[in-house]
């Protein structure tokens, strides 16, 4: 069957960097707008977790439905795309380089999470040249950095901006701050977006980084 999903790519060789908390949010901000598959590369199994972690009724079908059965991630990606509007993939980080690969070649867009620090920017250039390599096989692939757990008045903050136009790769002008909303959301097992006002800039965010990289 043919590939339906527009699929988006949490992609950073680095760990740490948020992809997972980027990951789940945006899947919940994509159910608002269809039907959402996930799939966890990360042997971590972050998502995996928190999918059952969530205090909801396992059978709404508003719900991103998780695809793990099968021990290769990019069976499980092709798996989710045909039955789904969109799907968000949790690509795993530097081991399994060949894998984040294989799964960029058969993705939309991939957002590549930086944290506001130089250790981190640095790290993340290998993650540009796998998704350039991806790219002999899929040059429609799209993709941007995004800064995760910003603080505007940083310095840091501000250096980064400017720094990260080195690796040639579009930002978004959108940001994740760092909030503690993000880490009440595990905590309870849910979204930001169910967490009313104590969660609400928080998915102001994630709806504009999807305005960013979904096409309309």
């Amino acid at each position: 069957m043919a590939k339906a999903a527009y699929t988006i790519a949490l992609a950073n060789l680095k760990g740490g960097c948020g992809k997972t908390t980027i990951s789940t949010n945006l899947s919940a901000a994509l159910a608002a707008r269809g039907s959402v598959g996930l799939v966890d590369a990360d042997p971590q199994g972050a998502l995996r977790h928190w999918v059952d972690w969530q205090h909801t009724d396992p059978n709404d079908a508003r719900l991103p439905k998780l695809y793990a059965e099968h021990a290769d991630p990019l069976e499980n990606l092709k798996s989710a795309q045909p039955q789904h509007d969109f799907v968000v993939a949790d690509c795993p980080p530097s081991l399994d380089i060949a894998v984040t690969q294989r799964m960029l070649e058969f993705c939309d867009f991939v957002l590549v999470p930086v944290l506001p620090s130089p250790l981190d920017l640095w790290a993340s250039a290998q993650t540009i040249e796998v998704i350039n390599q991806a790219r002999a096989k899929n040059p429609k692939l799209r993709a941007a950095l995004v800064l995760n757990q910003t603080e505007p008045k940083s310095a840091m903050t501000r250096a980064m901006t400017q720094a990260i136009a080195k690796l040639n790769t579009p930002v978004l002008a959108t940001s994740v701050r760092r909030r503690a909303a993000y880490r009440n959301a595990v905590v309870e097992g849910v979204s930001v977006f169910q967490l009313g006002n104590r969660g609400r800039e928080a998915a102001n965010e994630i709806n504009q980084i999807l305005i960013e990289v979904v096409p309309k």
